[in-house]
Parts: structure tokens; sequence; C-alpha cells
């Protein structure tokens, strides 16, 4: 099928002139071509027109006058197929090399097929990347219908046009129809080779790789591509010294058939290397999955050859320039994988590539067993660690995926023990970023560690890298795992390293990230482990303590950060493994139940929260030896989700029973004193004793600076909520530095993007909306607005009371048009989520109806004010209390 060519032509019909191309559609081919070939170039142009194409020829289509270089980049990007007219000199020059490169970059971004059509109109070769285009020759050709012939088959990927074939081309594998996605490194080693300095000079390259990465086929393409730029080019296998050896000694009978006998095959090998130098042109030797470099000490030659080594060793010491292979590009792993299945499945192909990881072997292996059994992506995808076991019947593979990297870890493991251990360890761990303290010295030693660690990066099967804290980590791929868990189910030792794993992770996983914003990067390095180990994990945890442990932890961050929802699963699953384990009743459920009600309190819903707190009210109360702690804090907790709801009686005499239990509390009680002072003063505060709440307020300020430090979060939201008592006794110039104060602080330690940055941008613009400073509370509460509605869901009451706060701001702008949608949903919000009470849903109800009034719908207006008894002409800073 020729994709470019228009449906319904003949192309071997005369007499229509065709189309060039219009101003600004694409067309299919662009000529490149250098000095005097503008004869040929309208030859070209006129035969592929005449067949229905359309085309771009400069001497024609760039118009006097008008900017060369710009008119050429519009041509590159516009044409789908670039057409170079080979002369000796055509490298030689800067514009064509521009068109060439262009054009290059501009086919790897296409999602089309993009190709180069190479027509040599002198007696020379393609060298470089155009070594392997489609390739035509007009060179001694003087038929005008033979030409046209020929450039027409060129130009349609149909040319048998090819280069010389060497005189000794041996052991080459086949070629792979299905070669896909790997032209930019094809190209960067064909730059490394012809950069050698004559064909005396010897070059060795070393493709490095992970196993299964496309390194042989690689090989294999470049060889087939280029063959007939060297003298020869010869196949060795090198897994083993022996077999190369043998495979050199070959060659060398080749090359000089008295070393045919020679019975010393590493002399006659030697020597047939040093034959090498006597030809014209190089030699290119392919020495195929080295093991390591003292496979092939002195079997290198000294000159008249380039050397192409595939192999998984890491570090080649200046023995080669390496060249490191790593995975398809997501288009080109799908791009393949629907090629090799014989389906047409863009969605499904991207997904199990990615499940993959766009190994190419695995990638091959996939779409062979799609076709050979009509399996699906989809279903291929939902049992891969099943299927790297084994590879595909009816098709010549010699191993699995799994028996490659197998293969790959008996050899590291082989050099170091605890390899084995170690990698064993990974396999249930995150792909990417690993830490290496996370593997215990204490188990295998300071010593052994590094052994393993560098067996298992010389063979490729893990890649050192730096993580953002700038400490060392490791990352591998995720087949590498897969089949490393796999050989240990087989073994029966999987509990053993999930449950190695879970205790490690437990140890350094930090314990107080909820409250403590410092050790947030060292959660977010490890969150990822974490959340591998649980899915890998799966009913292994049920009956084990440390996993929930580690889930409650990782539960603590995701909600100090402010990430609710990814929180809530995990949470929901660290309560299910403490029940399993004790019984709901049990008091080791408490702490996970009144955490999980805290997250839910936070994410608005007060309903759930509430009976989880009151639930673990009950188990304390009913168990003898309570601790207090943990009964006060529920207090506490309980009391500020009914002060939340405007539940202000109900919630009184909680938060005063919190108190007293955390002041008769004479240990590491610092944070819970402050915190317990501040939910009393705020509760004081909004029932209108602001006298006996500020007082309370700066004691608790007074005891957190001292003990737990300025920029602590309890005691930046303690400030905070002063100022919120400064501003409704009408200090704002004392309110206004303390809430700049929290804001400053909160970005630094919480980011500008956590709902307590929204909380606090909210409450200055409150204060700015007072001091009629309009303009720039509006900025605040706009960024109020999009940091709640990014973390929260819609219904939040954080959202009303910002749209609250917008609205009245707008209103008092004399803007009560832009208003009324915010004061709408503002009132519907709050409505929904606080109780009849509640200060935020009768603040709600007041901006609605001012702003219903001020628009002239003064019966609505009147009917709102009414239901809440709020007076006619609430003004603007009526009922302004604020929220903790």
């Amino acid at each position: 099928m020729k994709d470019s060519t228009p449906s319904g032509l003949d192309h071997e019909s005369e007499g229509s002139e065709g189309p060039r191309t219009s101003p600004n559609a694409g067309f299919d081919y662009f000529i490149s071509r250098r000095g005097g070939s503008a004869a040929i170039a309208q030859e070209v142009a006129d035969v592929l027109m005449s067949a229905g194409y359309t085309v771009y020829v400069q001497d024609y289509d760039i118009p006097p006058g008008a900017n060369f270089i710009a008119a050429i980049h519009d041509a590159l990007k516009r044409g789908r197929h670039l057409v170079v007219l080979l002369t000796k000199d055509y490298d030689a020059s800067a514009y064509t090399l521009m068109e060439l490169t262009n054009f290059l970059a501009a086919a790897a971004r296409s999602a089309e097929d993009r190709r180069i059509v190479v027509l040599r109109i002198e007696d020379c070769n393609p060298e470089g990347v155009l070594a392997g285009m489609v390739f035509g020759d007009l060179v001694g050709v003087d038929d005008p219908a033979e030409r046209r012939r020929r450039i027409l088959a060129a130009a349609e990927g149909r040319s048998s046009a090819a280069l010389r074939r060497p005189k000794i081309l041996e052991n080459l594998p086949p070629r792979d129809l299905n070669f896909t996605g790997r032209a930019e490194r094809l190209a960067a080693l064909h730059d490394i080779l012809v950069d050698s300095e004559g064909p005396a000079a010897t070059m060795s390259i070393a493709i490095q790789g992970l196993g299964g990465m496309g390194k042989t086929t690689l090989a294999a393409e470049y060889a087939h591509r280029n063959a007939g730029l060297f003298a020869g080019v010869w196949w060795a296998p090198a897994q083993e010294r022996a077999l190369l050896v043998g495979s050199l000694a070959d060659l060398a009978g080749r090359l000089d058939p008295r070393l045919a006998n020679e019975p010393d095959q590493v002399k006659a090998a030697r020597t047939g290397l040093t034959r090498l130098s006597r030809s014209g042109l190089p030699f290119l030797l392919i020495y195929d999955n080295v093991q390591t470099p003292e496979t092939i000490r002195d079997l290198l030659p000294t000159a008249g050859a380039r050397v192409l080594l595939t192999t998984r060793w890491l570090d080649w010491g200046g023995q080669a320039v390496v060249l490191k292979l790593a995975e398809l590009s997501s288009d080109a792993a799908a791009e393949f994988l629907q090629k090799r299945a014989h389906k047409t499945d863009a969605a499904g192909a991207v997904s199990l590539a990615k499940a993959l990881g766009f190994l190419p072997l695995a990638l091959d292996h996939a779409g062979a067993y799609c076709r050979l059994t009509g399996t699906s992506f989809n279903t291929y995808c939902d049992k891969i660690d099943g299927r790297i076991m084994q590879a595909p019947k009816g098709v010549a593979y010699p191993a699995s995926i799994g028996a490659t990297f197998s293969l790959a870890a008996e050899q590291a493991a082989s050099e170091c023990a605890a390899a084995t251990e170690i990698l064993g360890f990974f396999a249930y761990l995150g792909t990417e970023q690993i830490p290496l303290d996370l593997i215990d010295v204490a188990a295998v030693g300071e010593e052994a560690r590094a052994e393993a660690l560098m067996a298992l990066a010389a063979v490729s099967l893990i890649e050192h890298v730096a993580l953002e804290d700038g400490t060392q980590g490791v990352s591998l791929h995720r087949l590498v795992q897969a089949a490393m868990r796999a050989v240990l189910a087989e073994q029966g030792f999987s509990a053993n390293f999930i449950r190695r794993a879970t205790r490690r992770l437990t140890e350094v996983f930090p314990k107080n990230a909820l409250g403590d914003p410092s050790a947030w990067s060292r959660c977010a390095v490890l969150l990822p482990h974490v959340l591998a180990l649980r899915d890998h994990a799966g009913a292994e945890w049920k009956s084990f303590a440390v996993g929930g442990n580690l889930l409650a932890a990782a539960t603590g961050y995701l909600h100090g950060r402010g990430d609710y929802r990814d929180a809530e699963p995990i949470a929901r699953q660290a309560i299910e493994i403490a029940e399993h384990i004790f019984g709901r009743e049990h008091p080791d459920v408490v702490p996970r139940i009144s955490a999980f009600a805290n997250l839910l309190r936070d994410s608005g819903r007060y309903a759930e929260a509430e009976a989880l707190y009151r639930e673990g009210l009950t188990t304390c109360e009913t168990t003898p030896g309570r601790d207090q702690a943990e009964v006060a804090s529920l207090l506490n907790n309980l009391a500020l989700l009914l002060w939340n709801s405007g539940r202000y009686v109900e919630a009184e005499p909680l938060s005063e029973k919190a108190l007293a239990i955390t002041q008769g509390i004479e240990v590491d009680n610092e944070l819970a004193l402050t915190t317990s002072l501040t939910n009393r003063a705020n509760l004081l505060k909004n029932t209108g004793r602001l006298a006996e709440a500020e007082p309370m307020f700066r004691r608790a300020i007074a005891i957190g600076e001292r003990t737990l430090g300025h920029d602590h979060p309890t005691v930046v939201a303690s400030r905070n909520n002063l100022g919120s008592l400064l501003r409704d006794t009408g200090r704002y110039s004392e309110a206004e530095p303390l809430y700049r104060d929290s804001l400053e602080i909160g970005k630094r330690i919480f980011g500008r993007e956590h709902p307590n940055i929204g909380t606090s941008l909210s409450s200055l613009a409150r204060l700015l909306r007072y001091m009629d400073r309009h303009a720039e509370a509006e900025l605040l509460a706009r960024d109020a607005l999009e940091i709640f509605r990014r973390d929260v869901d819609p219904g939040h009451p954080l959202i009303g009371r910002a749209r609250e706060n917008l609205a009245r701001i707008l209103l008092q702008s004399g803007r009560a048009a832009e208003a009324i949608k915010e004061a709408e949903a503002a009132f519907v919000v709050h409505e929904k989520s606080l109780h009849f009470e509640n200060i935020w849903r009768r603040e709600s109800a007041a901006t609605y109806a001012d702003t219903l009034a001020t628009l002239g719908r003064d019966d609505e207006a009147r009917t709102v004010r009414q239901y809440y008894s709020l007076a006619s002409h609430t003004g603007p800073q009526s009922l302004h209390t604020e929220h903790s």
C-alpha cells in the first residue's frame, strides 16, 4: 500500500502536469539539491507531479525577493517526504545539511510516516544518516522511461537499488522487518564510526543496556543498512570467550586460507585480526552479548576495523565508547506492538507498552503472543507477570524475558551473594528513585552492600541515580522486578521478602509527618515505595500489623500535605488491617479511627467524622486504664467538628473537658496543650466572649513558641486565630502583621498550594476588605478560591467561605452583577454542609440577601433575611468571625 499515492492515479499515465503546491497546504515531496542540479530537480518534480503528487521545488516555489531561509523552514515543516539529489558535495553545503537535519527533526515529532528518499545523480555512495534511506540510482541511466521508473520506485519506497555487497558478510542475523523507533541511535552509532580517523583506525563501541533492550537488533540493523561501507562484516557470538575465539579463528581462515588449519585458535584469531589492517576499507566486527571486558581481552584489532559490542556490562573503562540503549518511546513502542501483532489498537498498544516498560524484547514477545493467540492487548496486560516467564510457543525464542533477567541476576550473584538478597528487596518497591539507605546495612553489612550494588549495576539490572535531595539511589526496570518476584514466588520466598521490605520502610518512614512539614521531602521519596509494596503485598498484609503502621504513617503525610483524596483509601486500609488483627473495639484501633475521622473532617464530611469520633470515645470509655491523651484528643477533635458545624452549645462542654484533661497531663504535652487552648479560645471567640478568648490565645502562642518554635504549624495557626480576634474587635493594624506573618511562614513550610495557604489568604483578604482595600482583597480572595477548588471537593465549607468573601468584595466594589453568582453558590454550599446556627452559614445568607437587594430582587432578599432573622441592609462587617 502506497500511503502517499492519491487514490485512482495511474503512475504510468503521461500528459498531466499535476499539482505543484498551494500556498499554505501540505505537500508530498520537498526536493533538496546542491549547486547545478536544478535541471534534474525539475525532471524529478515533473515525474512526481505527472503521477499526481504535490511537489515543492525551491527554484519555482520561492518567489523572488522572499526570505529564502524562512521559506525553506516552512516548506520542510509542510512536506511529508524529502527527496535528496545526492552528489559528491551534497553534504558540504550548510543549506542542504540544514534541510536534511530540520526534516529529520520534524519527522521524529510527526505521527505519520515520513521518508527520506536518496536519488544518486553522481558516482558516490550515501553515508551517515543517508546510508540507510530509500535508495535510487540515476547515474548512467539515459532512457527517460527507465529514469521515470526509478524515480517513482524510490519515491514510493519500492526501489531495489542497493550499495555494493562486501566480499565477506558472515553470520549476520536476519533483519527485523518490524524494526521501529531507533533512528536516532542508528545515526549516533554511525556518527561515531565515521568520525574515526580513516580506515586504518580502530573504533570500538559498546551498545550497552539491560537485557531485552534490543542491543543485538540494533547492531544487526546497522550492519544490514551499512554493509556496503565496509570491506567485510563479521558477526561473532561473545557470551563466552571460547565462542568468540572460535569465531575469530574462522574469520582468520577466510582472510588467509593458510590460517584455516592453524591448531591454536587463539593464535589464528589474533593473526587474523592483525591482517585486517591491510584492507583499504575498514572491517565491521560485531561481538554479540559480551559478558565482561575480560571476555574480549587481547581480541580487539589494533587497526583496520570498527568493532560493535553488545553488552549488559556498564563500565568499559576507556576500552570502548559506550552508547547506552534505553527503552523505546511510548509512540514507537505502540507502533511496534501493532506491527508485531498485526493489530490496529493504538490505545490498547499504548497501555500494554507502558505496562511492559517499553522494553523491546517484552514488546516482541507480547506482540507475537497476541498475534498467535488472537489475544487483545488489554487481555495480555492483565496477566503480564505470569507471561513474561514464558516465551511464546511457535516462535524461535531462545528464552523467556524472565530467563533473560535471571541469567544476569545469576551473574551478579556469582560476584556477590548479597546481590540476590538486595534485588529481592528491590522487587517489591517502586521502580524509580529507591534510596540506598533503604538497604539495611545492619542486615547485609556495609561492604557486602557496596559489592552487591556494583555487581547488579555492572550487568545493568539496576542504575544509579541522584535523588532530588542530593542523596544516592537506584532505579530498575519493572520487568526485572516482575521476573524477580516470579522467581521468589516459585521458591516460596515472597512473604519473607515482603515482610522484610515492610519492616524496613516502617523503620525509616517519618511517624509525625501530619504536623511536621520538615519531614515531607523524605516522605515524598518513600511514598511511591510504600504504595508499590502495598500493591504487591495484597492479602499478605492482612495479618501483619507493621503493614498497617506503615499505611497509617503514609496517611498522616498525605493528610498533612492536603492530599485528602489520595489519603482516604490508605487510611481505610490501615483501619482494616488493625481491625482484622485486633478487632474493631480494641484500643489499638482507636488511633487509626481517630486519624481517619480527622481526615474526613478536614475533607468537609462532618457527619461521617462525627460518627467515628463518638465510636472512638465509646471504646476509650469502656477500656480500663485508658490513654488520657487519646481521650483528650478525641474530645478536642469532636468539639472542633461541632464548632465548625455551628453546634456551639454541644461543643463547649467537650472543649472544657478536653482542656482540663490536657492540663492534668504533665509529661511531653506542649503540643496537645497548645492545641486545646487554641480550640477553647476559638469557641469563646465565636460565641462572643472575646475578652475571655484573647488571653487564652496569647497563652497558647507563648507556650507554643517556647516549646515548639515560632514556625511550628500549630503556633502559626494560633497567631492566625488571634489575628481574627483582633480583626473582629476592629484592631486592624495589629491583625495585619499577624496574618502576613502566618501567610509567609505557611508558604515556606507548606508550599504555595496547600489548603492552609488558602485559609491564610482568605483571612487576609477579609481583613483588607474591612479596611476598604478592595483591589488587594479581591486578588487574594481569588487565589484562595483557586487553591480550595484544586484541593477539596466543590461542596466543602471552605469553598463556600471563599466564595462568600469574594462576593462581598465584589458587592462593596459596586459589582453586584458579578457578585450574585458567588453569593448564591456560597449560600447553597453552606446550607447543605453547615448547621443552622453556624456563623459561616449566617454570613453567607447575609451576603446573598444584600446582593439580591442591590440587584432589586427585594422579595427574595426579604425571604432569606426573615428565615435567618437577619436585619435589613446588613452592614459589610456584620457577623464577621473567623474559623480555625
